[in-house]
């Protein structure tokens, strides 16, 4: 990994105002939901392993705490008084195939371009490293509130809202695999009808997981498929004669090798 620096210029047109973004999520509700997301991720980290874990967040709160890796640090999107590493997600300064685990958490639900960020996200990430996106679901009382109210263009319901199938075809075409989608918040979106959050300390798998939750988190690991050598495959031919090995197109389509008979 090539030391990491301050940068200072980001695409301004990628991403919306952050402030009323994090204003959202320091309200009650959006504190809600930052605290189910943490308390999903808090069961989902420790399973990841490696040297190094990157996290992209459209709020400031680190939200990998309880991961093993001892390198975690947040990529700050603008500069502010107490931000370390700034830079564009479509333009990381990190080496290619350097990060074991990166943390996307609702940077593609504000972001114009979300396929150029996975793209990048793809290039830093190392082959069998994890990629965990989270991101509020439109198949939900969230996303219907969101098409059938008007909220003046206020954070988060001017964010797109993808659709978690949509987002894993995208990761497929990247060569990710994914590992498990897993749902969390079925209660409209009032701060008063909020109730508890979930507890997950028995595992996420044990928790309801309805795919009409409104936050989804992701967990994807990036495959590189292998180049499969073909072996010569010889015949038996009339003693008078000797073998050669010629190329031939199998059924499956792939290139073998078939003897020929040579005088």
């Amino acid at each position: 990994m090539e030391p990491l620096s301050r940068m200072t210029s980001l695409d301004d047109k990628s991403l919306p105002k952050l402030d009323e973004i994090r204003r959202w999520f320091a309200s009650p509700l959006g504190e809600h939901v930052l605290m189910t997301e943490s308390a999903i991720l808090d069961q989902l980290l420790p399973g990841f392993f490696g040297y190094h874990l990157a996290q992209f967040s459209i709020q400031g709160r680190g939200l990998y705490r309880t991961s093993p890796i001892q390198n975690k640090f947040t990529i700050d999107l603008e500069k502010s008084r107490d931000s370390g590493i700034v830079a564009a997600p479509s333009s990381i300064p990190l080496d290619g195939d350097s990060v074991d685990v990166v943390l996307l958490h609702h940077l593609l639900d504000f972001s114009v371009s979300p396929q150029e960020i996975l793209r990048e996200i793809s290039r830093i990430t190392i082959p069998m490293g994890h990629v965990v996106i989270t991101g509020f679901n439109p198949f939900s009382t969230w996303g219907l509130w969101k098409s059938v109210a008007t909220f003046g263009g206020r954070a988060p319901w001017n964010g797109q809202f993808i659709r978690p199938g949509r987002l894993m075809d995208w990761l497929n075409l990247l060569n990710f695999k994914i590992d498990r989608a897993q749902y969390a918040i079925y209660r409209p979106p009032l701060a008063r009808l909020s109730g508890k959050i979930d507890n997950y300390s028995q595992g996420v798998s044990r928790s309801l997981n309805l795919p009409i939750g409104s936050v989804y988190t992701i967990v994807a690991q990036k495959h590189i498929g292998a180049i499969k050598p073909v072996k010569p495959v010889w015949r038996r031919t009339p003693a008078f004669g000797r073998l050669s090995a010629v190329p031939s197109v199998n059924r499956d389509g792939m290139t073998s090798i078939e003897p020929r008979e040579e005088l």
